[in-house]
């Protein structure tokens, strides 16, 4: 899929073209190199790596396997008040509520955008003291040690959402070998909340 960009203007001015049938531009020597020549070099350049590219990869593929992967029970927990200001210390933390003791771990964290609450999104390790409760509660207390001193955070409410996952690789996309940095996107209500996990 050639780039939607048309390089055939000023400054560029790439008029490189496949109906033209060449795949090289030789250089005269005592010249100056032209902008264009350097231009039209990687156009044809870019264009033989994505035949082959095209012939080998389909569109979006791993090239240097990173992962991708989906989660439909992504648990939030939406917090009405915490003991530590910053709510990025909480990612990593373990949690477990003081009244139904639920332990849960906090793998990501999406700090109040003016509308939307501080969320912790967590995975739930084990049960609480009556073998049955599995989530915290609404308005429950959690506890947890950050920077080796107790803290705690107030429950306001638990939602359970979905989400997608990118590991770091290397990916086929539009005739280009695209470095792509790990990604969480989460999915609640058909709000999209992006964070880094």
């Amino acid at each position: 899929m050639p780039s939607p960009t048309d390089f055939n203007l000023t400054p560029y001015y790439d008029d490189y073209a496949e109906s033209k049938k060449f795949h090289r531009v030789l250089y005269r020597p005592s010249f100056a190199v032209q902008a264009r020549e350097l231009t039209q070099s990687q156009t044809i350049l870019q264009n033989q790596i994505e035949r082959l590219s095209d012939h080998i990869f389909k569109q979006g593929a791993m090239v240097i396997p990173g992962q991708i992967s989906y989660d439909l029970n992504y648990y939030a927990v939406k917090l009405s008040a915490k003991s530590v200001s910053n709510i990025t210390k909480y990612n990593g933390v373990r949690l477990t509520g003081v009244t139904s003791g639920v332990v849960a771990n906090c793998i990501g964290v999406a700090a109040t955008d003016g509308t939307d609450p501080d969320t912790l999104f967590v995975k739930y390790e084990t049960s609480g003291t009556d073998n049955a409760t599995t989530a915290f509660t609404n308005g429950e207390t959690l506890s947890c040690t950050i920077d080796s001193a107790a803290a705690t955070a107030t429950v306001d409410t638990t939602a359970t959402g979905s989400s997608a996952y990118i590991g770091e690789g290397v990916y086929y996309i539009n005739g280009f070998h695209v470095q792509v940095s790990e990604q969480v996107i989460v999915f609640e209500l058909s709000i999209l909340v992006n964070f880094t996990a």
